[in-house]
């Protein structure tokens, strides 16, 4: 079994989609235009040699890969034109599968409605939105995702929603537990996206509890590399994701690898969703300084959660656990195609 993830990349997700695929004894790559971040590439579909098309997919790579690959898993997009990869596939009887990741999918009108903190996009990426599911529910019935977040807009369009949660490599990511003797916990937030983040409700809890006299750290990640910001993660006692969207991204499963507490506001109606143990500690605009004063008095039980992250995180999101479940889809479509 040969498996290609294309053609984009999401937060390094293909790459370690497909590098736990190979751990696990199946041939795998994947394959997007370079990235702005440095996610490895296993093969660069762009014009490299020609100065005029640099940047630009290749698109006679895709009958290379027809023959080379026998199932192909796609990350929000096609790879051609007017979907005419998916159609070639479909023609030729040979296996897909498409992921989404959230934010690609995200109807704003349905998220408002259930999440009050929800901060939406424009018109013209809701139609974008639309016309992407429109797209894939004509060629498929069935959809991988990483966790039950997208029900409410997938379940229009498909029959079959996978959950094979997102993927980090835990070997990578050394933990360091918060102490249970520390008094003086070091906070740190990544305002990637200050509006989608809660940026200014995190800043005016912490405004709160400094005049309050608690004791803490407090320090924003941001302009630095990803290699900087994990070392700068390593440090903490208690990361801070976002607060308005109501689920976890990638982020959050690489703060749970280093062994840290990490606050996020996940919907209500999702917490029995995610699989047992799971140690997300649960805030939003309106919660987010009572949360905070109370993990910022209890060393003993940021140290507990710490542990429990890491537990979790090597159950739930390492890139081999997850490759099993890929390697489960895989086989029943190669079954069945």
């Amino acid at each position: 079994m040969n498996i290609l993830h294309l053609p984009t990349e999401i937060a390094g997700q293909a790459n370690l989609s497909a590098r736990g695929l190979r751990e696990i004894g199946i041939r795998a790559a994947n394959t997007a235009r370079p990235n702005a971040f440095g996610y490895p590439v296993d093969i660069d579909p762009v014009f490299a040699a020609l100065p005029l098309l640099k940047g630009i997919r290749n698109p006679l790579l895709f009958f290379r890969w027809l023959r080379d690959f026998d199932l192909f898993h796609y990350h929000k997009s096609p790879y051609l034109p007017a979907g005419l990869d998916i159609k070639l596939l479909r023609h030729r009887r040979k296996p897909f599968v498409v992921e989404f990741w959230g934010s690609d999918i995200r109807l704003a009108k349905l998220e408002k409605a259930r999440n009050p903190f929800f901060v939406g996009d424009n018109a013209d990426n809701q139609k974008h939105k639309r016309h992407r599911l429109e797209f894939w529910a004509s060629h498929t019935d069935e959809v991988v995702m990483s966790d039950h977040s997208a029900d409410i807009f997938l379940k229009p369009y498909f029959n079959k929603i996978q959950i094979v949660g997102q993927r980090v490599d835990t070997r990578l990511y050394r933990p360091n537990y918060p102490s249970p003797a520390n008094n003086c916990p070091r906070i740190v937030h990544a305002p990637s996206a200050t509006a989608v983040k809660g940026t200014q409700y995190v800043n005016r809890a912490i405004e709160s509890l400094k005049k309050a006299g608690l004791q803490f750290i407090y320090s924003e990640v941001a302009g630095v590399s990803h290699q900087q910001a994990m070392q700068i993660y390593g440090q903490a006692d208690i990361i801070i994701d976002q607060l308005r969207l109501g689920s976890h991204g990638v982020f959050a499963c690489e703060a749970m690898a280093l062994g840290k507490p990490v606050i996020c506001y996940i919907l209500d109606e999702l917490l029995p969703t995610y699989p047992p143990g799971f140690p997300i500690i649960n805030a939003n605009p309106e919660t987010i300084a009572t949360v905070l004063e109370e993990l910022i008095l209890a060393p003993e039980k940021r140290h507990e959660i710490g542990r429990r992250s890491r537990t979790y995180a090597e159950n739930v999101h390492d890139i081999r656990v997850v490759a099993r479940k890929l390697l489960a889809i895989y086989q029943n479509k190669l079954l069945h195609s």
